[in-house]
């Protein structure tokens, strides 16, 4: 008896040893493990052009990852980061890059209007993103009644489109994804220049969470309209679908005018001091213009 009471005694000890051990070693596991990662969903949608079609020819989608969790919920960090100094490079102190999954192509920019968007890829992302890498191809071109212009790069305009995020994701991500999108506004990336148009590309990124979106129906089709959603700082335009749906995303949260803009002999009509809310959907009553 003497004996399996000190034999528990010491498997006692042992097992008492054996547990502060393991329980240490979770701690220092737990301390040293990074961030769970999330999967990112990089979209790309546009504002209305004056051009029947717009092609995009991309090449690579890659996004800047600081994986420091000092620096996670610094949004300023990196405002230093020169885009000109991230060309043809893997990483640096700002962070590493990491390539999307995506089909490259040429895109039809001009179709991603009124709501409309287009997944360009996806990656598993472990860290905060800081910038949106899009490496360009040389087969851009635009159509207008009915004939089709080359559009080269600016001189002077880089192939690599840089798109600093600034933490826009931080409040995005949902069971473990995460959705942005650019915002690539032809009506002001297209330059026309002794009757050759050049591409000088105009990107602004967003997610739903963090900006305001604006839905509504306007009437009739005859009127052909163009809304526009402004204010002092932002502007945003839509061409509403034949049925008189429009819907725009990508808006700051404040007050705004809406601009529904006739044609055809049909009047303006314009809404003053409509209330935007970051997050949040605002469905304009239906409007009828009339002659």
């Amino acid at each position: 008896m003497k004996f399996n009471k000190k034999l528990l005694r010491t498997l006692s000890l042992v097992s008492f040893l054996f547990a502060v051990l393991i329980t240490a070693c979770k701690k220092e596991d737990s301390s040293a493990m990074p961030a769970a990662s999330q999967r990112l969903s990089l979209y790309l949608t546009d504002d209305p052009s004056p051009y029947d079609s717009v092609y995009i020819d991309i090449k690579y989608v890659e996004v800047k990852l600081d994986t420091s969790d000092h620096h996670k919920r610094d949004d300023h960090f990196g405002d230093n980061d020169n885009d000109r100094d991230d060309d043809h490079k893997g990483r640096d102190e700002f962070g590493n890059w990491d390539t999307l999954q995506i089909t490259p192509g040429i895109y039809n920019v001009s179709k991603l209007k009124n709501g409309i968007d287009t997944l360009l890829g996806t990656v598993t992302i472990n860290g905060t993103i800081r910038k949106i890498r899009i490496t360009l191809g040389t087969d851009n071109s635009l159509r207008m009644a009915g004939v089709a212009y080359p559009l080269n790069l600016l001189p002077g305009t880089n192939n690599y489109l840089y798109v600093k995020i600034n933490g826009l994701h931080h409040h995005e991500a949902v069971f473990g994804q995460t959705s942005l999108w650019i915002d690539f506004d032809i009506s002001r990336s297209i330059v026309s220049l002794a009757g050759q148009y050049y591409l000088r590309p105009v990107l602004r990124p967003f997610c739903d969470n963090n900006f305001a979106r604006v839905k509504g129906n306007v009437l009739p089709a005859e009127a052909a309209p163009l809304v526009t959603v402004y204010n002092a700082t932002d502007t945003a335009n839509a061409i509403p679908h034949p049925n008189g749906v429009f819907k725009i995303r990508g808006l700051k949260e404040g007050t705004y005018s809406v601009l529904f803009k006739g044609s055809n002999g049909y009047r303006d009509t314009t809404l003053l001091n409509v209330q935007l809310l970051k997050g949040v959907e605002k469905i304009i009553p239906p409007v009828i213009l009339t002659k």
